[in-house]
């Protein structure tokens, strides 16, 4: 191939990446509306802390003669389900008693063990308060 005919093709390629890149910025442009920035991806909203209710300690003898001493809060849904929380105080604290004291120790040592119990007393805690509580924060964790 001759020099001559190199330069026609390198020059035809520059041509041809030149109007592909501009053909493809003015589509963008003009026929998609776009700003040439990033699209703004949707971010997760996110949601805010309700009001904490405090269902004091529990000292429980777990399955098999260890014992779990815990302090629970609740997290409400809002402030109207945080003074129905405080009214249905006496039955939360039966129903922690309740759900603690069938458990082993085997079922509260391990992280992913107290997770399946926060699960556990949010889903129990909820039948008692109608669904006002969206979270079950243990404040401390203690067994033997």
């Amino acid at each position: 191939m001759s020099r001559k005919s190199i330069m026609i093709t390198v020059a035809i390629g520059v041509v041809c990446v030149g109007l592909g890149v501009g053909g493809t910025l003015a589509a963008q442009k003009f026929i998609f509306k776009t700003t040439g920035t990033a699209p703004v991806v949707a971010q997760a909203k996110v949601k805010e802390p309700g009001p904490i209710v405090s269902i004091g300690d529990f000292m429980v003898n777990l399955q098999g003669g260890a014992y779990l001493k815990t302090s629970i809060s609740l997290e409400a849904t809002d402030v109207k389900a945080e003074a129905a929380l405080k009214a249905k105080d006496a039955f939360l604290k039966d129903k922690v008693n309740v759900v603690l004291s069938n458990k082993a120790l085997t079922d509260v040592q391990t992280p992913e063990a107290r997770e399946k119990l926060r699960q556990e007393l949010l889903k129990q805690l909820n039948v008692v308060a109608d669904g006002k509580i969206q979270n079950v924060l243990f404040l401390s964790f203690i067994y033997q």
